[in-house]
């Protein structure tokens, strides 16, 4: 199931080109409500109802203290009000960005942990706003969470989603996404999202008034 997942990223990623450098969004986000056409997959990394009216995709770098704001602060109210309730479906996406050297190799922890059915946790904890991500705070983070070590070493050693975590910053490059946090927020219907980009650490209520429009039918 976990290699059909990269497969179908990766070969959605190549078909968008290469990867731009990535430049960081402004406090308050920029460009608010940009509209965009991406594709999902069934087989994301996601938290919600599948079939949920409203799609919102993550695109986050696991070193951005904006993304690490949007965690603690934002995250936990739309999880309550709208993914808990049926409402929304959240996916992550990776957009490890050039100049954070922590960032791609926590990406693929988080990959490799979600390989043992562990990515939400490890997730949340790479986002904490103290979370140590240098190769031993990576390590004792996984240990942390009962995962195999040795397995999960492994898969860290081999670089083994470094093609899907290039894929997901293609396809942010391609929709003009250029720093983190990013969010694609609309509905999808047969794997097709149209949506508005929302970028930056937004406060709850920026999402909650594009949620709320977007299920009451608008949008």
């Amino acid at each position: 199931m976990l290699a059909i997942r990269e497969v179908a990223v990766l070969a959605f990623g190549i078909a968008l080109g290469a990867t731009a450098p990535a430049q960081p969004v402004p406090e308050g986000g920029e460009d608010l409500e940009a509209s965009v056409h991406m594709t999902v997959s069934a087989l994301e990394y996601a938290l919600g109802r599948a079939d949920a009216p409203v799609t919102v995709v993550e695109f986050t770098d696991y070193q951005c203290p904006y993304c690490r704001r949007f965690q603690a602060a934002t995250w936990p109210q739309i999880k309550r009000d709208y993914v808990d309730t049926g409402k929304v479906r959240f996916i992550v996406r990776d957009l490890p960005l050039s100049f954070h050297s922590n960032a791609r190799p926590a990406a693929e922890a988080a990959h490799c942990a979600g390989e043992q059915g562990r990515f939400w946790p490890m997730h949340d904890g790479l986002l904490q706003k103290d979370a140590d991500l240098s190769p031993r705070g990576i390590a004792s983070r996984a240990q942390s969470l009962g995962l195999d070590m040795a397995r999960f070493r492994a898969c860290i050693a081999a670089n083994k989603y470094e093609s899907a975590i290039t894929a997901n910053a293609s396809q942010a490059d391609a929709l003009g996404i250029r720093g983190t946090p990013a969010f694609i927020v609309g509905k999808a219907v047969h794997g097709d999202l149209d949506g508005v980009r929302l970028d930056g650490a937004l406060p709850y209520e920026d999402f909650q008034g594009v949620l709320n429009d977007l299920l009451s039918g608008g949008g």
